[in-house]
């Protein structure tokens, strides 16, 4: 379950310049791939507690949060993320935003939220990259901060969790190559190499938002082939008379 603390951290630091730039390239991927899916029920997750998407095609939109929190959408859950009060098979995209990152059972939240997909609905994921300027940047940050709070996991390992849970890797996307400094960022020359390797997608941006689909298995009919058996007859015989003799 994620931390309040890490929580109200996150709510902070995305209200920073960084964070705010950081958020605005990630909704864009993020509606991005939710243009092209069409259903009734997404699922978001985020220590974020206002993170909508009210312009796609999905009906209904559930938000899920660790407790009530002012401001929160109208159909909000207050749930752990490892006990979902959801039906199985009943969403048709479930959104990580970094959660799994500041949870204390990243598997059984992962294996949750596939158990609520439908039969080749979505989960996307969106986490830091360890392999990224962002982890240098971890090592010389303090801990107590936000993102420097979460554990950062390698695509490799999340594509392991993702096979265990029933899950099949689609697509991932790369973005924020620059170093995790505000300061920096507000170069020109920084923004246009971000933008130059961004269109390259070489996996060593500091975000990745990975995009899986559940497993479908399909019940092929056949029809049954009846194979004639042989039927055996016996011989016939002329029968054998013995005469008696008097």
């Amino acid at each position: 379950m994620m931390g309040k603390k890490a929580r109200q951290y996150f709510q902070q630091w995305y209200e920073s310049d960084l964070g705010r730039e950081i958020l605005e390239q990630e909704t864009t991927v993020l509606r991005n791939i939710l243009d092209q899916e069409v259903g009734y029920y997404l699922l978001t997750q985020s220590p974020l507690a206002n993170l909508t998407f009210p312009d796609t095609l999905l009906k209904n939109h559930i938000v899920l949060a660790p407790e009530l929190e002012l401001g929160a959408p109208k159909k909000t859950i207050v749930a752990n993320a490892n006990e979902l009060p959801i039906n199985s098979e009943a969403i048709d995209v479930h959104i990580l935003h970094h959660t799994l990152e500041l949870s204390g059972t990243p598997h059984d939240d992962l294996r949750e939220a596939a158990r609520t997909l439908l039969p080749s609905g979505k989960l996307i994921i969106v986490s830091f990259n360890p392999w990224s300027l962002w982890r240098a940047a971890q090592w010389f940050c303090s801990k107590k901060q936000a993102p420097w709070d979460a554990t950062f996991i390698a695509q490799q390992r999340l594509e392991d969790w993702l096979k265990v849970a029933g899950l099949t890797l689609q697509s991932t996307d790369y973005m924020h190559y620059a170093p995790p400094f505000s300061r920096l960022y507000k170069s020109n020359n920084i923004r246009k190499l971000d933008r130059l390797l961004t269109r390259t997608q070489l996996p060593f941006g500091g975000i990745y938002i990975v995009t899986a689909t559940k497993h479908t298995h399909s019940l092929i009919s056949q029809k049954l082939k009846w194979r004639r058996s042989p039927v055996r007859v016996a011989s016939l015989t002329k029968p054998v008379t013995k005469e008696i003799q008097k």
